[in-house]
């Protein structure tokens, strides 16, 4: 009898270490320590594509500058069902649309950020985060401009 408790005693063990580990980079999460949320900084622009998926969502934004260089910013969001919650929408904004965002920037002084919310024209104010939230720290993916 020893030896077949044993078979599932070291069968058990096996499958809790497969699972373990094949499990567990899905309970890793991201920092925040690349974005400074202690403060907050305000663009003005016009979108050039949002990235609707998950683990994150993206905002690209098209700034350009007073001698007229255009540059790309890209805003890292939550996940798409936390984005639903907040009445975000794939097409809540599209390409041309000019927009303010409030957003955290990054610590290391590039362009992207964390984005806070998104202002349109007419005032309306999209994706506030509940007061205390903070961003989820990926490196945002290359920004190429419409066109």
């Amino acid at each position: 009898m020893r030896p077949i408790r044993s078979r599932w005693v070291i069968t058990g063990l096996t499958a809790a270490l497969t699972w373990s580990v094949g499990v567990s980079p899905g309970f890793a999460h991201h920092s925040f320590g690349m974005y400074d949320m202690t403060k907050s900084s305000e663009i003005d622009g016009t979108v050039s594509k949002m990235e609707w998926s998950n683990p994150h969502c993206w905002l690209f934004v098209i700034v350009v500058s007073p001698d007229g260089e255009q540059t790309i910013h890209g805003f890292e969001m939550t996940s798409v069902g936390e984005m639903h919650r907040r009445g975000w929408t794939k097409t809540i904004l599209m390409p041309g649309d000019k927009v303010k965002v409030k957003y955290h920037p990054l610590r290391d002084g590039r362009l992207d950020g964390y984005l806070m919310s998104v202002i349109t024209p007419d005032g309306r104010v999209i994706g506030l985060a509940p007061a205390g939230q903070s961003g989820q720290g990926a490196a945002p993916p290359p920004a190429e401009p419409s066109g």
